[in-house]
């Protein structure tokens, strides 16, 4: 019996050494060895410094010496992971490549404040080596003076921003934020809440609009000094000074994923809405599950006709089964819209789904989220929260999206 325990104890010992080599033979075959500098040169990958930069950051925004080393094993293992993912040993990235990873990482450990550390320390500075001037459009100024900050034109002053729900319990609140004395103190709630980056009551939370508007205005502005957007040099600062003019004037303002990402992520999205497309197979119906929820995540929303997909009424190929429809898989869709909180803030996602007029389940498809609200009243009634996001519409189906019927010419000339 004893001779047998070791021969076994053996085999699994030496089954475990095999697995290990295999496991390192795998993780030398696919790990990033060279990276493209900018120039296209390619150079050895040396991942030391790469953990060297991320520290510096770590530092720079002040993350405390005894939190330093958690933070930076766990960033530096998941750029790593995610590098021999995207790269697998058989593409060379790029310097920009792996800044924006080490970037994103960051910024999905939730230290918004450590990614600017970063950037600050490996972008590059726009100067006049990097600007393009000559052929690009040319600026007068219409509200600003040469030579006056347009922020200086305006008279400022320290608030309070709350927000409360419809019980009065506060939801919201920071003190001391700067703010021109003009703006409305709804104005302060709403930007203050939605728009400012960082950890309340931390120091990487923005507390003034000139924070907020300098960063849109300056990184814009800076973009277009890189690609050669402007005559000059002059008008490119007479572009940012107007621009920075009407955003702190309230005389006109970006979308929300403007002000969520400009300014903060390398490459931020901007867009407001998406139209997206869905075929008739359920790989295509997962993967608008990950797009619409990675949009979302960004502060987008999102547009889907699900006509492509067959109706309940029609049966799988190769067996006896019927499909969900439609109508059932935009119970998950309006999951995810309700889950994720639209550029990481309180508000949720918004989302338009679409059905033909002619498709078998549009009945279904029209009268949906009236029975999830009868089932949201009769919760209602028994005692439950009403709110929002309390627990009756909490428990019901449909809550996060507008439904859309598409109709045709042929259709709206037959109702004439």
């Amino acid at each position: 019996m004893s001779e047998s325990v070791t021969t076994t104890s053996q085999a699994r010992a030496a089954d475990v050494n095999t697995q290990g080599a295999a496991r390192s033979v795998y993780e030398f075959m696919t790990s990033v060895k060279e990276v493209k500098k900018r120039s296209g040169q390619p150079e050895a990958f040396v991942a030391d410094k790469l953990q060297a930069s991320v520290e510096h950051a770590l530092r720079s925004a002040g993350i405390k010496e005894k939190d330093l080393g958690r933070y930076l094993g766990r960033i530096t293992g998941q750029v790593a992971s995610r590098l021999q993912r995207t790269f697998d040993g058989h593409s060379t990235p790029t310097t920009q490549d792996i800044r924006d990873i080490v970037t994103s990482t960051i910024i999905d450990n939730n230290l918004v404040h450590v990614a600017r550390a970063y950037l600050m320390f490996k972008s590059v500075p726009v100067n006049a080596a990097t600007e393009k001037y000559g052929t690009g459009l040319t600026f007068n100024r219409y509200f600003t003076k040469d030579g006056v900050a347009p922020f200086d034109m305006l008279e400022w002053e320290l608030r309070s921003a709350k927000i409360t729900n419809e019980k009065g319990k506060i939801v919201f609140e920071q003190d001391g934020i700067e703010t021109p004395k003009t703006w409305s103190q709804t104005a302060v709630n709403v930007v203050a809440q939605k728009y400012f980056r960082g950890k309340v009551g931390t120091p990487e939370r923005e507390h003034s609009m000139k924070q907020l508007i300098g960063r849109v205005s300056k990184t814009m502005a800076d973009w277009g000094r890189k690609d050669g957007y402007f005559a000059s040099a002059n008008d490119a600062q007479i572009f940012e000074d107007e621009l920075t003019w009407i955003l702190i004037n309230q005389m006109a303002a970006f979308n929300s994923p403007v002000w969520f990402n400009v300014g903060v992520n390398p490459h931020p999205q901007c867009s407001a809405c998406f139209i997206n497309s869905v075929q008739d197979d359920m790989r295509s119906i997962l993967h608008l599950c990950t797009t619409e929820s990675m949009l979302f995540k960004q502060g987008s929303g999102t547009g889907t006709n699900l006509s492509n997909l067959r109706s309940s009424q029609e049966y799988l190929g190769g067996s006896n089964g019927k499909s969900s429809g439609p109508v059932s898989f935009m119970k998950g869709l309006d999951a995810f819209a309700g889950i994720v909180k639209s550029g990481g803030k309180t508000r949720r996602a918004a989302k338009m789904v679409i059905l033909n007029a002619d498709h078998p389940d549009i009945v279904q498809f029209m009268e949906c989220k009236v029975k999830e609200e009868r089932k949201a009243w009769t919760l209602v009634e028994a005692g439950y929260d009403s709110s929002m996001d309390g627990e009756a519409y909490g428990s019901v189906f449909f809550q996060n999206a507008n439904n859309s019927v598409r109709v045709t010419d042929e259709f709206m000339r037959a109702v004439e």
